[in-house]
């Protein structure tokens, strides 16, 4: 049933085509930053969030230019291979153990994020433990393929999911009040700032570049396609603010799932009324190829830390683990929601932002560029 990893990543090498590198990008941002991005950035910007919104894009695709002069450094060998002879074995161990808790870390948030909304918003009666198994049945079974079969399903998934979303605004357009995003920078630039955090630590987890760019077709043009990513990204996180267009910055810094309150305040007529059904049902089939793809990565990232040439030995265990961690890890939503808007986001910044930039500075100081183009 499970191919040996290193045969997996020869079969599916430069098999990932530039728009499915783009679209999993785009899946595995927007899709829980959707969720939380309105009430996070209205807490910190208020009125300005729409002012976060460009300086994230700016600076993520300042960074992610970062990410692929790396890969290309290196664009034929494994993300945790090179690392190694970038910073040393010991220290490269320390930096790949970081990679896969990032990953770990964010399958746990996002599985999390759906206990949190099927539980909470739709189905209160139903035990936590429910959403888990028929969720990750189906990512354990798709993470035992190739990467590429991931991407190509979620090549068929996104237009639909972005069709809604933009079906979705363009009903809620009535409803918007100009006058919420007034006035511009009442409180300086500062909050505007701040408030950049939250969406940056979401956009930049196209950190997977990193680790995925060995098996992308055409690897010369994987920084226009990420690059466009982004901007495909910031247009949307636009569109996400309209719920503090409809309910004013402080009321949506309250709200937990602003974009199921925006979906539910639409009101067309007695047979569509009920939008956010459909909202749920693409975000779910979201959520899945987020948490696959995350799996994946750490499972990949897991055997070559520890020379294993097999994913089998860790993907019933971590089926298991992932089971238990998202219910008992957090079990206070206050607390958990604090967490997203708060640490999350710091940790994720250092793996995304701080880690990558040292890699790309100390290897360019030791001309391991100019070593790798001469080896070749």
């Amino acid at each position: 049933m499970f191919e040996n990893m290193k045969k997996n990543e020869i079969t599916s090498e430069k098999k990932i085509s530039i728009k499915q590198l783009i679209y999993i990008i785009v899946t595995i941002v927007i899709t829980t930053e959707s969720v939380f991005l309105p009430s996070f950035v209205a807490s910190y910007a208020k009125e300005d969030s729409w002012i976060s919104v460009i300086i994230s894009t700016i600076f993520s695709a300042l960074i992610f230019i970062i990410y692929y002069n790396l890969a290309m450094m290196f664009k034929d060998q494994n993300f945790f291979e090179y690392i190694e002879k970038i910073v040393g074995k010991f220290m490269g161990k320390i930096i790949s153990i970081l990679f896969i808790l990032f990953f770990l870390n964010v399958i746990f948030v996002v599985t999390r994020q759906l206990i949190e909304i099927m539980g909470n918003a739709f189905m209160p009666k139903t035990p936590s433990l429910v959403f888990l198994v028929v969720t990750l049945i189906p990512v354990m079974y798709a993470v035992s393929k190739d990467f590429s079969s991931i991407v190509k399903v979620n090549e068929i998934l996104l237009p639909y999911g972005l069709f809604a979303l933009i079906f979705i605004v363009a009903l809620s357009l009535p409803n918007i009040k100009i006058d919420n995003f007034m006035p511009i920078l009442a409180k300086g630039i500062l909050p505007p700032i701040i408030g950049s955090f939250p969406i940056t630590s979401w956009v930049l987890e196209s950190v997977i570049l990193l680790a995925i760019f060995p098996q992308i077709e055409q690897k010369e043009k994987a920084l226009k396609g990420g690059l466009l990513s982004i901007l495909i990204i910031g247009f949307i996180s636009f569109l996400g603010l309209i719920a503090i267009g409809i309910f004013s910055a402080e009321v949506t810094t309250n709200m937990q799932f602003p974009l199921l309150e925006v979906t539910r305040n639409i009101r067309t007529g007695i047979y569509t009324q009920r939008f956010d059904s459909l909202i749920m049902s693409i975000w779910i089939a979201g959520i899945y190829i987020k948490i696959t793809v995350f799996t994946y990565l750490f499972l990949k990232g897991l055997t070559e830390i520890l020379k294993c040439n097999d994913q089998k030995f860790a993907l019933i265990p971590m089926g298991i683990f992932l089971s238990i961690l998202p219910i008992y890890g957090c079990k206070d939503m206050g607390y958990f929601y604090q967490y997203l808007k708060k640490i999350f986001t710091t940790e994720n910044l250092i793996v995304e932002i701080i880690i990558p930039l040292l890699l790309f500075l100390i290897a360019k100081i030791k001309g391991l560029d100019k070593k790798e183009q001469n080896n070749k």
